[in-house]
């Protein structure tokens, strides 16, 4: 062959691996954008729940930096405007004594993971206002977190309520069943309600007849001995106890609540006074906060940032237990031509529909994600050969192989898969999605529609 002759021949591979580069930035380009949509979609649908809520729900930094504030900006409780302290590190806007409380929570949370409450009162307005407050973490698969909500909510009246409770029980039944918030009394030795408001009828289904009667245990989830004990224990040392636990209303469903006990007189004996409110808003706010940041908004499959927590877990225990572990790199074949020739609608469905077959194979402990555009990610603990791992590639190209409904016709679609399995193929989460992705992009030259584990002449064959 002449030097002419092989500059051309060079040239022309050239063009086509620079074509091919365009096309690939094409099409992350589209789905950067489809992403954003999907998030923003995502975003306003959570934003009108918490909107919803009568809680102040603050969005804290890992470095106690107040970023985001969901509620109205012209409540009367809120303890400043959201110019004043959004930006700010909660030691900058908050009195000393609150700042303190806010950071012993977050000490708490750092040492045990768990969330916080706590209450405090704040002079708005000249005059003393009550809040209950919860800072719990915003945690990925693992124990770690980045950042913190903050929910608070004001509770002067009920504050005011349980004032009225110890003065009078003439007034304490007034506000008791006039109150939106379930409240009973409840016999201490045999713990069977003795008194209730139409709150706690409604919140349990039962009838205001049946209500008089029935025992804690008729209607407290679980742990009821547990609760009961630790209740008693907290009330010898404080006036009251705050918790949260599970109410089984009359037709088995669950409610989660926070309740507030205080030990009263009522007609020459002790009682305990039990006052509930429905928290499940703010439990959904919370877990779709969490979804919402490890989740992909489209495919609902696990993202890029729940993926690198997960692998990291089981990269950590298979070296613990000594096993193996197999990442399986998916990448659909001319997904570009779907989105080309019936639209990006179509190519949204197709990812759906691929993310809820894959979904079919998938094992309880195993983790699939979508990392980006049409590329996924599937996690396999404990396998004991790459046999294992071929087996579950051969599956995942059998179902991918079976044709898609997409705008009212049928198409076939492919994907090439690449393997790699610690601790042969890499060390670490890096090395090994490496060895799988180059093993994707082997198999797609070998014809596509197939899965080729890796082997190190890859790489050698790559580099040359």
């Amino acid at each position: 062959m002449s030097i002419s002759e092989k500059t051309k021949k060079d040239n022309s591979t050239d063009l086509k691996k620079l074509t091919k580069r365009i096309d690939e930035l094409e099409t992350a380009l589209v789905e950067c954008k489809l992403s954003e949509d999907s998030l923003k979609k995502s975003e306003k649908n959570l934003l009108s729940l918490l909107f919803s809520l009568d809680d102040m729900v603050f969005v804290m930094g890992m470095d106690g930096t107040f970023n985001k504030y969901f509620q109205s900006s012209d409540r009367r409780d809120l303890f400043a405007p959201p110019k004043a302290f959004l930006g700010k590190h909660f030691r900058d806007v908050l009195p000393d004594d609150l700042a303190e409380s806010f950071q012993n929570a977050i000490y708490k949370i750092e040492d045990y993971g768990n969330a916080q409450e706590f209450d405090f009162t704040l002079e708005i307005d000249r005059r003393d206002m009550w809040f209950h407050t919860s800072i719990c973490p915003l945690q990925k698969h693992s124990r770690d977190y980045f950042g913190y909500v903050v929910v608070m909510r004001n509770i002067t009246e009920r504050k005011q309520r349980e004032e009225a409770v110890k003065e009078s029980e003439e007034r304490y039944r007034a506000v008791m069943q006039q109150n939106t918030e379930c409240i009973f009394l409840a016999d201490v030795e045999t713990r069977v309600i003795l008194e209730s408001n139409h709150a706690l009828q409604r919140m349990l289904g039962y009838s205001l007849e049946e209500i008089p009667g029935l025992s804690l245990y008729d209607f407290v989830a679980n742990g009821e001995d547990d609760i009961y004990t630790k209740i008693m224990q907290i009330l010898k040392d404080r006036k009251y106890y705050k918790g949260e636990l599970q109410y089984r209303r009359k037709d088995g469903t669950l409610v989660d609540v926070e309740i507030s006990v205080n030990l009263i007189s009522y007609r020459g004996k002790k009682v305990f006074c039990v006052i509930s409110r429905d928290i499940t808003p703010r439990r959904l706010a919370e877990r779709q906060l969490i979804h919402t940041a490890t989740h992909d908004p489209l495919t609902g499959l696990t993202n890029r940032l729940l993926f690198y927590d997960r692998i990291a877990v089981e990269l950590a225990r298979a070296r613990r237990n000594q096993t193996k572990i197999a990442l399986i790199y998916i990448d659909l074949d001319n997904f570009k031509v779907i989105n080309d020739t019936l639209g990006h609608s179509a190519g949204d469905q197709l990812l759906k529909d691929v993310a809820e077959r894959l979904s079919h194979h998938m094992r309880e402990s195993d983790t699939l994600a979508r990392m980006g555009g049409d590329e996924f990610m599937y996690i396999i603990s404990d396998v004991s050969t790459a046999v294992d791992a071929e087996r579950v590639a051969q599956k995942v190209l059998e179902a991918v192989r079976k044709p898609f409904l997409l705008d009212g016709s049928y198409h076939h679609v492919t994907a090439s898969i690449g393997i790699a399995i610690y601790p042969e193929d890499g060390k670490d989460s890096e090395a090994l999605m490496k060895a799988a992705d180059l093993a994707m992009y082997f198999a797609k030259d070998k014809g596509r529609d197939n899965f080729l584990p890796y082997a190190p002449e890859m790489t050698v064959k790559n580099l040359g």
